[in-house]
């Protein structure tokens, strides 16, 4: 079959997975997402599971113990730091802030966070996005999917998104 200039080739796969509390203690999404990173990897909502990968991470809450605790945005505004893969893995719903993280959600701010993040990437820099929808980082800010993972997580639980994309 002939492809048109606009299509692009992309991953796909599909898990199903119970889910869990916490997302990476889902074990079949933790070895996706262990098997797409690559050299230095910020894990910026990290959360309480620490993954098996070369990772610096970043939450707001002390409880989990990260390498910097505090805001992503003032994270990524001040370090000099650079990475090979990010993680973004905020709590996409409200209900999900109130559950983990007494109600701070990124929300508004998600478009900012995005639009900074590039000066922490190194070039050819992978961005691991999960949430409700495939938006990612987008073209605009200079991305493109790679890869996009979906998750059934049976019941009346939605699907997680996870896209996978490549600086260019």
């Amino acid at each position: 079959m002939k492809k048109n200039k606009l299509e692009e080739e992309i991953e796909f796969s599909y898990l199903a997975q119970p889910p869990k509390k916490w997302t990476f203690e889902q074990p079949k999404l933790r070895k996706w997402i262990e098997e797409h990173c690559q050299g230095k990897v910020l894990n910026l909502f990290a959360g309480k599971t620490k993954l098996n990968v070369n990772e610096f991470r970043v939450d707001s809450s002390d409880e989990f113990k990260p390498d910097w605790l505090g805001n992503a945005m003032d994270f990524i505004k001040t370090t000099e730091m650079k990475f090979d893969t990010i993680i973004l893995d905020p709590p996409y719903s409200l209900r999900k802030s109130y559950e983990k993280y007494q109600g701070h959600y990124i929300g508004s701010k998600w478009t900012q966070v995005k639009r900074e993040l590039k000066r922490v990437c190194n070039l050819k820099c992978k961005v691991i996005s999960l949430g409700y929808n495939s938006q990612g980082m987008s073209k605009i800010n200079g991305f493109k999917k790679v890869a996009i993972l979906l998750i059934c997580h049976n019941g009346d639980h939605n699907d997680t998104i996870v896209t996978m994309e490549e600086m260019i």
